[in-house]
Order: structure tokens, then sequence, then C-alpha cells
């Protein structure tokens, strides 16, 4: 009922050293996060709250907006950042759950599986600067082409250069996600071609890992709405709108890419569990003709009984779904792809009866 592969003998990181890799800044900030005695989302809402006030209040600083009245672009700013950092945190904990869920596939020793548990969640650290610093370039080209910073510059430097920094955490962070959803999604694929037993009886296993590319995918999709839903400007812009649809196609990529590799071993698991229940079959009716021949059916009633438990096996088999994941998690990413859609209908329709 099973196929055992040998482990994949070439994983990403050597096992002989431990951890394999320096953390980055991210990952030390989101151990300190999860270290308070308080729930971490009470954390990233305070810290939320305080940027926003901060934000604002450069404005308010600047005259640009009335001292105590909250711009929503510029409430929305600092939304990123936070949101990046929680969306990692929440992120690392659903590939922690979903690696021991896979675990009795893997078959993997404790010292194998503590490398494979900390590439999975965890940073490099230079690598994570890197990122960083070429988001650094976007920054520089979105403030030398925005009017709005590019004045401040000239009015107040200090006060343009704090809400530059603003402006790069928020596309630091947002670069640093991108980087960690690549990386994060290919040791899924990694993990998924070093599985040694695929036992297609025992799916919960086979199917521990959708949940993180399909909350993954939602975790971008929910992103790219809000910066439709803060920037109006978006459906009027053909080159906005463009990266909304963009996004969403990243979005399902990330959902089945990394499944990729599984689903294959299913599919192959499957062919041979059906090519040895027909095999069976085959062999029983062969009997039967032989006893038809022979005039000898004192075991026909049993032979029949063989051969209508093979035809069920073989039905059974085939009902075996091949794309790992439940049903309630293909629902809830469909749901989110299509939720502006929907959104954009219903004021639509409700724009008609309006009126």
């Amino acid at each position: 009922m099973t196929t055992k592969l040998a482990e994949s003998t070439n994983p990403p990181e050597s096992p002989d050293t431990f951890p394999p890799f320096a953390p980055s800044v991210v990952d030390r900030f989101l151990a300190w996060v999860s270290a308070r005695s308080y729930p971490a989302w009470f954390f990233y809402f305070a810290l939320l709250t305080y940027l926003i006030v901060i934000f604002n209040g450069l404005a308010w600083v600047d005259g640009t907006l009335q001292t105590g009245t909250f711009d929503l672009y510029r409430s929305s700013v600092p939304v990123y950042p936070v949101s990046v950092f929680a969306l990692i945190h929440y992120l690392n904990h659903v590939a922690r759950r979903a690696l021991t869920a896979f675990r009795p596939a893997l078959g993997a020793k404790d010292k194998d599986y503590k490398q494979l548990e900390y590439q999975l969640v965890t940073l490099p650290r230079n690598e994570t600067i890197a990122t960083f610093a070429l988001s650094l370039i976007f920054t520089a080209v979105y403030i030398s082409f925005t009017p709005y910073l590019v004045d401040l510059f000239r009015r107040s430097f200090w006060l343009a250069f704090v809400e530059a920094i603003f402006y790069a955490l928020a596309f630091g962070m947002i670069a640093v996600l991108f980087y960690h959803t690549i990386r994060q999604l290919r040791m899924v694929s990694h993990i998924h071609a070093s599985a040694t037993e695929v036992n297609l009886f025992r799916l919960t296993p086979l199917y521990a890992f959708s949940g993180l590319t399909a909350q993954t995918g939602i975790g971008l999709l929910l992103m790219n709405y809000f910066g439709v839903l803060t920037d109006p400007a978006t459906f009027e812009n053909l080159a906005l709108t463009a990266l909304t649809v963009g996004a969403s196609f990243i979005a399902i990529a990330c959902f089945l890419l990394p499944l990729r590799g599984i689903h294959q071993r299913i599919v192959e698991e499957k062919k041979r569990l059906r090519t040895e229940a027909s095999t069976r079959l085959e062999a029983t009716i062969q009997q039967v003709y032989a006893r038809a021949d022979s005039k000898k059916m004192r075991d026909a009633e049993q032979l029949n009984h063989l051969m209508t438990s093979l035809v069920t096996t073989r039905d059974i088999i085939d009902k075996i779904p091949t794309w790992p994941w439940e049903q309630g998690t293909l629902t809830s990413f469909v749901s989110a792809l299509l939720l502006p859609f929907f959104v954009r209908l219903i004021v639509g329709l409700v724009g008609i009866y309006l009126l």
C-alpha cells in the first residue's frame, strides 16, 4: 500500500552543522515578540497604532494635514511593514505545524528533522540583508518620482528623511516577504521530494502543506486588496490594474506550484496500486475462464466474490484524489481569490438599485 524511496541526497544545507546559517534580524525580532508575556497580535496592533500616529504626525508638523486628523493613505503606509512581520510570524507557525503533520511520510531522524524545521522557518541573515538593501533602490526611485516628497526634502530635510524611513521600511519588508515566500515554498518542494513513504490510504500527512501554501497565497491576496482599497486610483491606472491582476496570478502560483511534486508522487503511487489491482483482477478472470473450460466450477462462488472485491478495490483507488488538499482548503483560497470581484459586483448592483 505504500511506496518507499531513498531520501534525497541533495539537501539544501549540510546536515553536519546546526544551525546551518545565522538567522536574520527578522527572525530575531519575531523570536523576541514570541517571548513576550502578551499575545503577539496585541504587540503588532499596538505597534501599528503607534506608527500610524507617528506617520500622520509628520503631516501635522508639516502643516499638510490638520492636527488630530488621519489621512487614509498615510495611515495605510505603516500597515505594510507591520502586516509583513505579522504574516511571516503566522506563516512560520503554520509551517511548523505542517512539518509535524508531514513527519510520518518523511521518516527523518531527529537531527535531520531539526535541520528541516530550522531551514523552513528561518531566513539567512546575509541574503535577507541583501534583499532589504536592493529594495532601497526602489524606494529611492519612488521618492524621486513623488512630487510631495521631493518638495518636502527641499523644505524640511529631516522631516522628509524620517518620512522616507517609513517608505523604506514598507518597501523593504514587502521585499523580505517575497524572499521569505520564495524560500519557504521552495523548502516545501524539497521536503515533499524527501518523503520516503507515500500511503494513499493515509492522506493526512500528504495534505499537510496545502494549508501553508493556501494561506501564503491568501495573505498576498489580502495585502494586494488592501492596497486597492486604500488607493482609489488603482482601477483608473492601467499599470496598477495590471499589477493587481498580476498579484492574483502570483498568489495562485504560491498555492499550486509547491504542491506539484507531491501531486506527482501521489499520481505515480495511484497508478501502481491500480495496476496491481488490475493485474490481480485479470489473474482471477483467467482462473474463471480456466474453470469454465474444464467444467470444474466448484469454487466459482469464491472466485466471483474475489472478483467483486477486486473491482471494489480498484474503484476505491480510482476515487482517491491526486491533488493534496482538503476541499475546505481549496474553497477558502478560491473565495479569497474571487472576493474583490464579488465586492465590485455587489457595489455595482447597489449603485444601480439606488439610482
